[in-house]
């Protein structure tokens, strides 16, 4: 049985992701399931917020509890937001998975996990379902419900400028 089992570990080493990863500040991140990471994403957001004291709260249920059963994830400074965090790929870009611009939520804020750093960008429901935000790749081979938006690190803006552009996108939202 053993045999079996050096075979396999021979071909999960041939097959590894991309050694960018080894020994990264963020690694640990690449062992956590796909509905965790966006977990961390929105864990991450609100911690943001309180540290800059931006206001925002989670979905409620008409009980008033937190719910996850809603087409939004966070609310800041009373704009709806769709959180999508995403992995660097080996090319060097993220795909921010299930965009549904069908639902309701106003604004969607990408974080894009690398090795070594956290970016980010913000876009209006509107530039999502323009295509101003980028190309939108279905995710359904039949369907027009979920799409995913790719977007290199050269798009997306560090953690360093997040109190600016967030709030830079509050003030230009609430003219529209």
């Amino acid at each position: 049985m053993k045999e079996y089992y050096d075979i396999f570990k021979k071909i999960l080493e041939d097959q590894h992701d991309d050694p960018k990863w080894n020994n990264a500040r963020f690694g640990k991140i690449k062992v956590i399931s796909n509905t965790k990471v966006g977990t961390v994403g929105q864990l991450f957001v609100e911690k943001i917020c309180e540290k800059l004291e931006l206001k925002y709260e989670n979905p409620k249920n008409k009980e008033g509890k937190n719910t996850s059963q809603s087409p939004w994830d966070l609310k800041i400074e009373d704009i709806t937001f769709e959180i999508k965090a995403a992995t660097e790929d080996v090319n060097g870009s993220f795909q921010f998975n299930h965009l549904r611009y069908h639902r309701d939520y106003e604004a969607v804020l990408c974080i894009g996990i690398a090795p070594n750093d956290v970016y980010f960008n913000i876009f209006s429901k509107k530039q999502i379902s323009s295509g101003e935000a980028g190309n939108l790749v279905t995710m359904e081979k039949a369907g027009e419900a979920s799409y995913k938006l790719t977007k290199r690190k050269e798009k997306l803006f560090t953690f360093d400028f997040f109190e600016n552009e967030i709030k830079n996108f509050i003030v230009k939202f609430r003219k529209i």
